[in-house]
Parts: C-alpha cells; structure tokens; sequence
C-alpha cells in the first residue's frame, strides 16, 4: 500500500524540504499560517521497501498460497510516515489537525480504491458464480466504507465461513484495519496534545510506547484466544503503527556507526524476506509472532537514515526498478488480488501456476500503472490540493458505480434466489438418493436443488436456532425437537458432520409420537475427538466441552445417542481412540449408541465446481478410494450390544466414484457437508435400519 502514507507532497521533493505549514485561525476570523514542522527529507528505500513489502504480499498470494507478511512492513512505514509527522506537529505546533489529517488520508485513498472496488461491482455479476455473490456483495458495502476487516473477522469466527472460496474484495481488510489504526492514533495524539497543552518529544515518544505496549498485549491476549479474530482486529493491529511511530523519533538519539547500520540493515531485510517461509502468518500474527516482520522494518528505517553508505541496504532499496515499483505498490495492493479470483475463477484452478501467474502479475502492474498516473495522479497529487471538489468528484463518481452494480446485482441475486427458494423438491423430479435402492431414469433437464445461491442455506435448523456451539465455545448448547412431552430421547451428539443428519432424522422421528431428538453438537468436535488440524484453543474448547457432553449424557441417560464413527485423519479414514473411549464410557452405563460412518470429504467447493463445470464434470466427481477406506474401520472395534455401527457411505459414492450430484440433487453445500434436501430423501433408509435398533431399547425406560 504506497503513498496512502506519504505526508503530503513528498513525492519528488529534494532531500531537504521546507516541511509542513500550520493553519490558525486569527483574532479577526482568518486564517494565518504561522507554524512550519521539519518533516525527514526524502528517502528512495522507503520506497524501496514499499516494493518489497508489495512483491512478498502478490508473490505469496499467487504462487504460495500463504501469507507472507508484507503487510506488516506496510503498517511499519505508514506509522513511520504518517505517525512519525503527527508525533513532530504535535511536538512543534502543540496540537494536531485532525480534520487536515483526515482530508489528506481521504484524497490518497478514496480514488484508487473506491475505482477498483466500482470496477468489480460492475464486472463481477458476469464472472463471479452465484453461490459467492451474497458473500461478495456484503463485502462491496464493508469495502466501501473501509470496515472490511470487521467483516471478516465475525466471517472468521463462524465454521461454516471457513470452507468458502475468497472474494475479489477480502484483501481490503488490511487498508480498513489501516484507515482505521491511523485516525485512531491520530485521535489519540491530537487529545493527548491538548490535554498536555506543550508535549514534549520525550513526552510524544512516552505516549506512542504507551499505545504500543498496550496494543501488543491485547494482540497476544486476543491471538491466544481467537487467532481467527484478532488476524483481523484493528485493536490487534494499533501496535504496528504505533511502532512504526516510536521508530520516526528515535533516530536523533540513536548513534549507529555505519557498520552497524550496515548489517542492521541486511539483517532486517533478510528477516522480512525470510518471515513468510519459517512462519504460518495466517495462523500466527498479529501477535507477538508480528513482531518478526515489523521489528525488521523498523531497522531498515532507522539504519537507513542518514549518510548514504557504500554496502548499505538502502543502496539496493533505493535502486531504480523497486523505487518504481514503489511508487505503484498501493494499486498493485489493490488490483493484484481481483485479478488473480478472477482468473482462478475463470480457469477453475486453486493455483495459478508459474505462465498463469506472470500473467496475473503483468494485468496487476499494467493496471496499477495506470490507475496510478490516471487516478491517483489526477486527483491526489500536490498540484491539485487547492483542489478538493476532484478529489470529492472522484469519490461520488465511484460511490455512484458501486452502487449502481450493488442494486443490478442484488436485484438479479434477489430474483434467482426468490426462483431457488419457491422449488419444490417433489419426489418424481428430485428423488436423490432413492434411485440408489431403486434405480430409475431421471430427467437432467430441470435445475438442480438446492440451487447454487440458497446451497449453503440448505442445512440444518440447529444453525438457525443458535444451538450449535463455535469453535471457540465449550458450554453445552442444545435444541429439542419434537413433542415436548415424549418419553423418549435421541440425543444427536458432535460436530458439524453429526449435525448434517438431523434432517434425516427428524423425518425418521417424526413418525414416533414419543420420541423427541435432542441436540448438543460443537463445530470440528467430534464426541472424544480432539482434531490434529485444529489450533491449540480449538482443541482445547473440544476437549473441555466433550467432558461436559459426557457428563450430561451419563447424568440424563438418553435412549439412543447419534454420532458419527470415523473421521479422516491426515488423509486416512480411522475410528480415533477418543471416539472408542467415550463410547465405552457411555454403553458401560447402559447407553445405547449408533455411530454413523462419516461422509465423504471433497477437496473443492462441490457447487461452486457444479455451477462452473456442470453436474456431470469428471471435475467434480472424486474416486471413491481417495475419500474412503475399502472397508469402515469400525470393523476392528470389539463388539457390544448398545453399540451400533451403520455405514451410508453407498448412498454417497457408487462403485468407484463419489458424484456431487444423485438424483436431481445438489449432496454437497460446500467441500464436505450435506444438504438437508438430499438427507431427507435418506430418511426412508435411515428409518428402516434404525427401526431394530429402536426396538432394541423398548422397554428400557429413562433413569
């Protein structure tokens, strides 16, 4: 992100500039300009490490697949600039003009990114697939308004939100956190200073330690407790600026020799370009693992002021080609990524490979050039801050396109959305997984149901009553349905794949008068499973609240518990010992149990890849021996009379491939769990093999 964090007109200005000019006003009403702040005299590695910071955040995201930590060098240098500049006004004219502040951050930021964002409401309804417009959409409203990250971190912290492909837009949430951490500081600065009347620079410096330190401990608090939500949380982010502005007042009382400054120098740079490949960053920052990047950033900063040296870093940072590709790092933030959806999207790849790559990156330096000379250029620059009503223009001219392609767009999804919804799933058109016990001809020309806009609506109803716990949560939750006064109790126990058959079974014990299906089930929690995959306090959650389960099914003593028996592991299908010991603990107390085998898990978005490839695409069709063990490995559990094993996998994969879709109907709404429609059409089978077992606890009465 470049230039967003130049104090104004340090684009092409000598060494040595005159500064800042404060405006006051005068005892008769006009205005005076009587105060002029010393401002750092340009650097080019600055520029250059705007490049760096851009090149490590597209290569990651095209060719890696990681995170790699360049935002950070991003808030580094923004603090250094804009933080820096605010901290010697504040020192020099005893207060900070928030309202200039504030209209220069707008004038770097609106044109550039509210035109990117209008270009991808007007484009994306033709690309886009439908099942990601809902999400897209939401996301072109918190883009807008620069509240994209809070956007994302409540879409982080819901399971179901996890498995969805990117938007064109979700890169955004590091210029929200940004805007947002800047006017926050500012903020902050400006009360101090009137609260101090005359801050000192040591005073200034005490403040932004203050902040910093602050802001540090909240971020490893909030990273320990929700990395998910604090990646995201501008709180979690303030230190980074923070930092970035303790780092632009240090340099008069720090003394390096030049050696010292050329390997501080090189260390730092090394450490920034090694970051991404020794640390997961999007499971890791904004902790105290975020220090790695932004300490290295900070060294380049502070080594590289002063004299020029003959083998310092910023000989290199201050080269030609990267102090170019600086001056463009804030659009190629902005394009490098929509491009890149975009062509994943198109070619239906996860990965653009190295000829796709360099294509996305040319289209990404291409338009980011001429973004930068047409519209950053045009309205942002030094020669046009006389003029504010461009800038003002600008940004209702691309306001007016976003929301012009928001109503078409919601318009259109509205309609289809409407259409999908009024479909009736009738047995003759939509049979799903009847036509496995009785095979028959189906007609291929009708749509599919669910349809790609409502799938990921087509689940069960413990996601709507607010009874299903998250990933961080270990109190027990429950839903109960059926008669209030039945006799009898089903409690449906789990994570999210036990979830997906409770429209099955509702179906079944719908037609019992006294019987009523209870509910307690925890996102990627399985009953005695602690997954490998999930982070720490994932499976910390997991842990405490499969004890809590325990202890409330041994206290109520239902008549039947249902779970699911085996889970993929590391690529391998396998009952884990967890699920062994809790079943022991519950049949030893004369609990019956059945235990579904789980579903298959597909690599890929499955309507996402039907909507884009059709049904029938070898693309969207797995092998079932890469999902599934030849035969359950339930087969090597000890035999018990409450313990019951059933196995549907039949009803999902045929003899050697898993389809997407069985009779008319959409399985899958997203990468692994089923629809509620297609359940249903199971509740016939489901209820035929559940009926001997229902028998089996007649007469067993409640405890």
């Amino acid at each position: 992100m470049a230039r967003i964090d130049e104090p104004e007109g340090s684009r092409g200005l000598p060494s040595t500039r005159p500064g800042l000019f404060l405006r006051r006003p005068a005892a008769d009403g006009t205005v005076v300009v009587e105060q002029r702040i010393r401002t750092p005299g340009r650097r080019d590695d600055i520029q250059g490490l705007r490049a760096i910071g851009v090149i490590l955040v597209a290569v990651y995201h095209i060719w890696i697949g990681r995170v790699s930590g360049g935002v950070d060098v991003f808030f580094i240098v923004s603090g250094y600039l804009l933080i820096g500049s605010l901290a010697r006004q504040a020192e020099a004219a005893h207060q900070v003009d928030l309202v200039l502040f504030a209209t220069r951050l707008a004038r770097r930021l609106l044109p550039a990114s509210l035109s990117v964002v209008a270009v991808i409401a007007l484009s994306a309804p033709f690309w886009l697939p439908k099942m990601r417009w809902e999400t897209v959409i939401d996301q072109l409203a918190a883009s807008s308004v620069y509240l994209e990250n809070w956007y994302l971190a409540n879409a982080a912290i819901d399971y179901l939100a996890r498995d969805q492909v990117g938007s064109p837009l979700q890169h955004y949430w590091a210029l929200s956190a940004q805007v947002q951490s800047l006017l926050i500081v500012a903020a902050g600065l400006a009360g101090f200073a009137l609260i101090r009347r005359r801050p000192s620079r040591a005073e200034i410096l005490t403040f932004l330690v203050g902040v910093f330190a602050l802001s540090l401990v909240y971020s490893i608090y909030g990273t320990s407790r929700n990395q998910a939500f604090a990646y995201f949380d501008t709180f979690a982010r303030i230190w980074e600026f923070a930092l970035g502005g303790v780092t632009a007042l240090l340099p008069p009382s720090i003394k390096l020799t030049p050696i010292q400054r050329t390997i501080g120098g090189w260390i730092g740079l090394l450490a920034i370009l090694s970051c991404g490949v020794l640390i997961e960053v999007s499971t890791a920052f904004p902790g105290y693992a975020a220090l790695w990047p932004t300490l290295a950033a900070a060294a380049i900063l502070v080594c590289g002021d002063g004299p020029p040296l003959r083998f310092g870093v910023a000989r290199l940072l201050g080269a030609r080609p990267l102090t170019w590709l600086g001056s463009i790092s804030y659009s190629l933030y902005l394009w490098h990524w929509p491009i890149l959806v975009f062509y994943l999207t198109l070619s239906y790849q996860t990965q653009a490979g190295i000829v796709g790559g360099i294509g996305v990156m040319i289209v990404s330096v291409v338009l980011s050039y001429l973004t930068t000379q047409l519209v950053e250029g045009g309205v942002s620059t030094q020669r046009n801050k006389d003029r504010p009503l461009r800038t003002a223009f600008a940004a209702a001219g691309a306001l007016a396109a976003i929301a012009a392609g928001l109503w078409i767009w919601h318009g259109q999804a509205g309609r289809i959305m409407t259409e999908e919804r009024l479909r009736v799933a009738d047995v003759e058109h939509y049979p799903g997984a009847t036509v496995i016990n009785e095979p028959r001809i189906v007609s291929s020309d009708i749509p599919i149901h669910p349809g790609p806009i409502t799938a990921k609506w087509d689940n069960a109803d413990v996601y709507r009553k607010g009874c299903h716990q998250t990933l961080l949560g270990d109190s027990l939750l429950s839903c109960s349905f059926g008669p209030k006064d039945a006799t009898r109790v089903l409690a449906l126990v789990g994570g999210s794949h036990s979830v997906h058959w409770l429209p099955a079974l509702q179906s079944v014990f719908g037609r019992y008068a006294d019987w009523r299906i209870v509910t307690y089930t925890k996102s990627s929690c399985a009953l005695g499973s602690q997954e490998k995959s999930e982070a720490p306090q994932y499976r910390q959650a997991c842990a405490r609240w499969n004890e809590r389960l325990v202890e409330r099914l041994l206290s109520e003593k239902p008549d039947l518990v249902f779970t699911t028996s085996t889970r993929v592991v590391d690529g391998i299908e396998e009952t884990p010992a967890g699920h062994r010991q809790q079943w022991q603990r519950l049949t030893a107390a004369g609990i019956h149990i059945v235990a579904m085998r789980d579903t298959p898990w597909f690599g890929f978005d499955v309507p996402e890849c039907v909507e884009i490839n059709g049904r029938f695409s070898p693309k969207c069709i797995v092998r079932r021996d890469l999902v599934l063990s030849p035969s359950s490995p339930t087969s090597t559990v000890p035999l018990d009379d409450k313990l019951h094993f059933l196995d549907f996998t039949d009803f999902f994969c045929i003899a050697e491939t898993c389809p997407p879709v069985i009779g008319n109907v959409l399985v899958y709404y997203d990468k692994h769990h089923v629809t509620a429609t297609y359940m249903r059409t199971l509740s016939d089978e489901l209820g035929r093999q559940l009926a001997s077992i229902i028998r089996d606890t007649e007469g067993l009465g409640r405890k």
